[in-house]
């Protein structure tokens, strides 16, 4: 089996997966800059690094592997389905990650005070969790529906209604997939439970997905 091809990943990489990104990230610090206020700055990262991350993710991913102007070819080399899934989506994560990093640094450069979300490890668990959950929603849902707009549509609708509804999520059943959380009600006395739950359903997400990506046939 052929493996990790990190200069064919690369060179197959398409751009607008980095200036998406980068385009919001640079919005945001443009934002932060001209209100220049350090209560809305809180509430400006707060809302960039957990509730912007983790859609920007999900849209990135839902057409990141049909999108593939070489999926033909790939699909016709003996490579698993396993790693075509990895390539895609850790790089996204991986993109995602550095623009979060990169945006609580400038936060802490210019004052912003992350104390509310709790220590370092609260604050990341912050964005990650919902950022793969969303990466996770957004490579299922291409990959079932054969389209990229059906996985791009999924995470549009979760993201909408769980923004829309985010106190009900955080007081009934639902709790347990409410992805903003860790950002939104970070004091949540099932936070950990809340967490350990997306990251089990972003595990069958992915699962599934690995399990249909073994009918290449769909995809071509």
């Amino acid at each position: 089996m052929k493996r990790f091809s990190l200069k064919y990943t690369l060179l197959t990489y398409r751009l607008d997966q980095l200036w998406f990104p980068l385009a919001f990230w640079a919005f945001f610090v443009i934002l932060t800059l001209l209100l220049n206020d350090q209560e809305m700055n809180f509430d400006i990262a707060r809302a960039y690094i957990g509730v912007a991350i983790p859609l920007i993710g999900g849209f990135m991913a839902a057409y990141a592997i049909l999108d593939d102007p070489a999926i033909e070819l790939r699909f016709a080399t003996p490579i698993r389905a396993a790693q075509i899934l990895f390539e895609r989506t850790f790089l996204i994560l991986l993109v995602q990650a550095v623009c979060a990093l990169a945006f609580i640094l400038f936060a802490l450069l210019i004052g912003v005070d992350f104390a509310p979300l709790g220590d370092s490890l609260n604050l990341h668990l912050a964005w990650i969790v919902p950022t793969v959950a969303m990466i996770a929603l957004g490579t299922f849902g291409a990959i079932l529906g054969a389209q990229t707009m059906i996985g791009s549509f999924l995470v549009g609708l979760v993201w909408i209604i769980e923004v829309i509804i985010r106190d009900a999520m955080a007081v009934n059943n639902w709790k347990y997939a409410y992805i903003f959380m860790g950002i939104l009600n970070p004091e949540h006395p099932d936070l950990v439970a809340n967490q350990l739950a997306l990251f089990a359903l972003s595990a069958a997400f992915l699962f599934f997905t690995w399990l249909l990506l073994h009918r290449q046939e769909r995809y071509i």
